[in-house]
């Protein structure tokens, strides 16, 4: 019959294990991508996406860092870190990107419903160049040029729009660590639209319990998804991490993904088509960019 082991041998064969290796996952406060505090932290679709990645992944010892785009900056590029939602484009001779695994959905123009009147019905496409154009509505937005380190813009496809009115009266920029405007703004007057990703009024009316004023319209200049994909250092340990990110975006985890998205997103029919072309049915999509 076996005897017990000691103690101290149980102690030696635990300090004999290999320790695991480091992964740092940075994440931001940008709701409903990634939530950091109140009621619902962590409930965010890309905090969903983070945490199957972790579970998935045993053999690293995972933590997860909460950095605003001036921190990411400075310390995306030292070893064994990664960033689980991130577009293309950042760094791109020094990151390595997974395959893509979402993406993000074209900006709409929000507005208070008190131009709703002047606007048109829920439905209405409108121009964003035409808005520009009209001085007696202010637009605010989150600054234009949100990381020159990147060279990086918050709104690439309506940049060449929207730079011509920076620095006018009515565009005006929001320069803070948040990565989408307050809407009470709108409610209080300071601007007359901003412009947001649509799951954005559904968002602040849960986590900022704001009431049901506002009202999105689809911009014209804008029918643009943008793919999102996990980025590490181009180093060894990232393309092993990405060679084994890579291999967990099969058929159901893409739908699985999907799911996350329709929680806050209220399951918007246009999104689902498009991700299920895209992602699932391999179809080359002309609005779909890197």
């Amino acid at each position: 019959m076996a005897s017990a082991q000691p103690l101290y041998a149980q102690q030696i064969s635990q300090n004999q294990q290999p320790q695991k290796e480091p992964l740092i996952w940075y994440i931001w406060n940008h709701p409903p991508e990634f939530i950091n505090t109140g009621p619902w932290k962590g409930k965010g679709y890309a905090d969903k996406f983070l945490d199957f990645f972790i579970r998935h992944l045993p053999e690293y010892e995972h933590s997860i860092r909460p950095v605003n785009i001036p921190r990411w900056s400075r310390e995306v590029l030292k070893p064994n870190r990664c960033s689980a939602h991130l577009w293309g484009g950042f760094f791109p001779d020094r990151l390595l990107l997974s395959k893509p695994y979402s993406f993000t959905p074209p900006h709409v123009a929000i507005f208070h419903k008190r131009h709703q009147d002047r606007i048109g019905p829920k439905g209405t496409v409108v121009s964003l160049e035409a808005l520009l154009k009209q001085p007696d509505l202010k637009l605010m937005i989150m600054n234009v040029d949100f990381n020159r380190e990147a060279r990086q813009s918050r709104y690439p496809v309506l940049y060449p729009y929207l730079l011509p009115y920076v620095g006018q009266e009515n565009l005006i920029e929001q320069y803070s660590t948040e990565n989408t405007l307050d809407l009470d703004l709108l409610a209080r007057g300071r601007a007359d639209y901003t412009l947001a990703y649509p799951s954005t009024i559904r968002t602040q009316m849960r986590i900022k319990d704001l009431p049901d004023e506002y009202i999105s319209y689809p911009l014209k200049e804008h029918n643009i998804y943008k793919n999102v994909y996990v980025a590490c250092l181009n180093d060894d340990f990232g393309q092993e991490v990405i060679r084994k990110i890579n291999a967990l975006l099969t058929e159901e985890t893409l739908l699985e993904f999907l799911s996350y998205h329709e929680e806050w997103n209220d399951a918007d029919p246009d999104f689902r088509k498009n991700a299920i072309d895209y992602f699932i049915k391999k179809m080359p999509l002309d609005n779909v960019i890197e």
